[in-house]
């Protein structure tokens, strides 16, 4: 029996978020190769937010950029979450 989950899901070393506000349009965390690296356990590649300085009640997107075979990539597949009122 085969599995479409069998094999690892790890982008490259070299991976970075950044996260758009969807209501300004403007990035409020850019690209950065220290604080927005993405992180990778034995699964998958993944990275930790932070919180704290977005504006509750807005939607923000996520972007991640990375590094294949020397060409830069950005993907934007209309990754969104909102931030709420805890």
């Amino acid at each position: 029996m085969s599995t479409l989950y069998k094999y690892n899901k790890l982008l490259p070393a070299s991976s970075y978020y950044s996260i758009i506000d969807l209501n300004t349009n403007l990035k409020v965390i850019d690209f950065d190769t220290v604080a927005t690296k993405l992180s990778a356990d034995d699964t998958s590649s993944y990275f930790r937010l932070y919180m704290n300085g977005l504006e509750p009640e807005r939607y923000y997107k996520i972007l991640v950029k990375t590094t294949v075979n020397g060409s830069t990539i950005i993907f934007d597949n209309n990754y969104f979450f909102k931030v709420i009122n805890g």
